[in-house]
């Protein structure tokens, strides 16, 4: 327990939720030994309000955005309070506002923290109703809080990045690990299904993280000296992305597994005994276990295993008497090269981490490493493609309007204390996607109720001001700690706070918890229910084209490694962002699915035809990877007609798909006949087998016929992939029309 504490402490959350607090403590002491609390509590405001939108990544996106945010919280704040002399005219306003502030996120998620300030901000203005020169005194102490906390963000943001991207690193090699352990797992047939889900989503946990660290890490000039602890972060990122690219491409072949010998199956779990030591040294690497003593005792370990496994497959392959063993020693071997060079990067890992050698740099094109990173369109043109209900955002926007005004009119109609709480609950809660929502409504109102009874528990102990502002600055802070990592605990110090807050300034603390328990269950009651009814964002209206989308992200990175393959050179840019681009769209594609498991049964029909056609395209993923993988640290020959016509055929298979999937009947495809194809292998790889069986057996003959083994093995694999994948679509499809 205290471990895990010392741990959060150090976590760049942790550090954000202490400036946060700090800022805005600061700023009330500040104002009321110099002016007055009405004064610091208006700066304060401000500081929370403009906080939202501080997040890390390029310096100048950063300033911008929390620059942006800070006006757009004073023009909000004007405008409400300027038209709420009239009833039917802040009905009007609020209505307006909250569509157009929430309209802002169709730029990305940036621009969605800065909308969720815009929108605290109209919320918190129905607080204290104002007039004449206290709108504009009280909007200028929301402008100071807002340059107030970016001073502070500015001046602490080099410590803050770098602890981030620490932190990312951290979690990106714990999820790599247990991405590695995840595809062991999946060997025991009674696990598999289950592994194989975990596999899927830590897949798109990764992806995520390799987007913030190259949104961190490529968007900074490299420079030499004082930035060496950036050029080792690149150089572990990079070797993360090695070590992930390589599980990638190394699929394990389950069903061989399941109709394999016993002999076969026991000499697996050895090799699959020495990968989870190896994913273990990869964990304690991350942190969980500083102490080197633990480290190194992990990598002997590891290195045992890996000796007992290679014994154990060098008697196997001694043993083999038959096709079905030779076949099956051939697959032991491809297993543990794979572990052994996974082993290998591990290390690799771990010098960088040890290594304090500034002279080891890494040089980066400016103009390559911004092809890596994802660039945010923020055209004008996107708010008039966007109008359109076929736009999650635009549907999220409406709906919001709706559930707002319903929590404003509520709050009118039954006189309710600080009803401005229902309205925060439901920017609070409200998400564009049925899930998202259904989930935080769930644990906020765990959340409340669990901080309502402690808050209670507090005040009827004792009424000590200094312990109340003590409990207001740490639940601040881990508030904001706990937001993304545990959002019911989050809420639940959500609620210490504005309890304290409140219990400091009025003496009737256990009212406020009441109110705040009701307006909260009533905000969440008003969001669920418009979550169903209310233009209802649900997964399979837009499944269709995250299939699309991976289909042709695969379909393009297959290309890529058919050049590769041909021309044997460096690898060039294009290869690199169309790996890139398609682990992201696969990764869209797993959070797509996983969401969709989690709606309402009658909005997930074809589950199972979904869930095929997502393993599949992960597969077929994993086979261009291996084909990739495999040409890149071998030196092979030359690449055949041949091995052209297989990746026509297995593109053409692509193009199909596409067309089904775009409805676009009329398109034409040339047929690619694979016979001469599968003839000129086979032969090849039997002319191979006589030379190497007439003692002629060096080196080079090996190397050529396990080329020819294994080429042969993925574009088949891959092909047959590709067939399956087609046949699923169309099944998909004939159902959804069938419905």
């Amino acid at each position: 327990m205290f471990l895990k504490i010392i741990q959060t402490s150090k976590t760049y959350n942790f550090t954000k939720g202490l400036l946060i607090s700090s800022a805005a403590f600061s700023a009330v002491a500040i104002c009321y030994y110099f002016f007055n609390m009405a004064m610091g509590i208006g700066v304060a405001s401000g500081v929370l309000i403009i906080s939202a939108s501080d997040i890390p990544g390029n310096n100048k996106h950063h300033l911008y955005g929390m620059l942006t945010s800070t006006l757009l919280a004073v023009i909000n704040f004007y405008i409400i309070h300027y038209t709420s002399i009239n009833d039917y005219l802040i009905f009007v306003t609020l209505g307006v506002l909250v569509f157009l502030n929430a309209y802002i996120a169709i730029y990305g998620f940036r621009a969605s923290l800065i909308a969720f300030s815009g929108l605290m901000t109209i919320v918190i203005s129905f607080a204290r109703p104002l007039s004449g020169d206290e709108i504009w005194l009280n909007a200028f102490y929301i402008l100071l809080g807002g340059l107030w906390y970016i001073t502070l963000a500015v001046v602490f943001g080099s410590f803050r990045t770098r602890q981030y991207s620490e932190v990312l690193i951290n979690e990106c090699m714990e999820l790599t690990a247990e991405y590695l352990k995840s595809r062991v797992a999946a060997i025991n047939p009674k696990n598999r299904r289950e592994a194989l889900s975990t596999h899927l989503n830590l897949q798109n946990e990764i992806n995520e993280k390799h987007e913030s660290l190259r949104e961190i890490l490529l968007h900074q000039r490299q420079r030499s000296g004082g930035m060496y602890s950036k050029r080792r972060q690149l150089l572990l990122f990079i070797e993360l992305i090695d070590i992930h690219e390589f599980a990638v491409a190394n699929p394990y072949r389950y069903k061989n597994y399941d109709s394999g010998s016993e002999r076969f199956k026991a000499v697996t779990a050895q090799i699959a005994l020495a990968m989870n030591a190896i994913a273990d040294n990869l964990l304690l690497m991350a942190g969980n276990a500083p102490d080197k003593t633990a480290q190194r005792s992990s990598l002997q370990q590891a290195e045992q295993l890996i000796s007992q496994a290679k014994n154990a497959v060098k008697s196997f392959e001694n043993a083999s008497d038959n096709e079905q063993a030779h076949n099956e020693a051939l697959q032991l071997k491809y297993v543990l090269d794979y572990v052994q060079n996974q082993y290998k990067k591990i290390k690799l890992v771990g010098a960088i981490l040890r290594s304090t050698n500034t002279k080891n740099t890494l040089e980066i094109n400016q103009r390559d490493h911004e092809k890596f990173i994802t660039a945010q369109d923020y055209s004008p043109k996107l708010l008039l493609e966007n109008l359109s209900l076929k736009s999650p955002i635009f549907k999220h926007s409406l709906r919001l309007v709706f559930t707002v005004l319903a929590g404003y009119l509520i709050g009118v109609y039954f006189e309710i204390q600080n009803a401005y709480w229902i309205m925060l609950t439901i920017i609070v809660i409200m998400r564009p996607g049925y899930v998202l929502t259904k989930d935080r409504t769930k644990q906020r109102i765990v959340g409340t109720l669990i901080g309502g009874v402690v808050a209670m528990g507090i005040v009827l102990l004792t009424g000590n001001m200094i312990v109340y502002m003590v409990i207001t600055f740490i639940a601040l802070t881990l508030s904001i700690t706990l937001v993304q990592q545990n959002y019911k605990a989050s809420a639940a110090f959500v609620t210490l706070t504005i309890v304290f807050i409140y219990a400091m300034i009025a003496p009737n603390a256990l009212e406020i918890i009441e109110y705040r328990i009701t307006d909260t269950i009533i905000g969440a009651a008003l969001a669920s229910i418009a979550n169903i009814l209310l233009w209802p964002a649900w997964e399979k209206e837009s499944f269709k084209t995250l299939i699309e989308e991976a289909i042709e992200a695969n379909k393009n990175y297959l290309e890529e490694v058919r050049i590769f393959y041909h021309n044997k050179v460096e690898l060039k840019t294009s290869y690199k962002v169309s790996r890139k681009e398609t682990f992201l769209a696969m990764g869209n594609l797993h959070a797509g699915f996983q969401r969709m498991t989690q709606e309402p049964k009658k909005q997930r029909q074809n589950l199972d035809q979904i869930y095929t056609i997502v393993v599949t395209l992960n597969s077929l993923l994993s086979a261009t990877a291996s084909l990739g993988t495999y040409t890149q640290i071998h030196k092979t020959t030359d690449a055949s007609k041949y091995f052209d016509t297989y990746s026509f055929a297995i593109q053409n298979e692509l193009s199909h798909c596409l067309n089904l999937l775009k409805n676009q009947q009329n398109t034409v495809y040339s047929k690619v006949n694979l016979e001469e194809a599968k003839i000129y292998l086979q032969e090849t790889f039997e002319r191979l087998q006589l030379v190497a069986a007439l003692d002629v057996e060096t080196s080079e003959i090996q190397e050529q016929l396990k080329e020819v083994r294994i080429i042969t093995q993925q574009l088949e694999w891959q092909h047959s992939l590709a067939v399956n994948l087609h046949s699923g679509i169309k099944k998909y499809l004939e159902s959804e029309h069938s419905i």
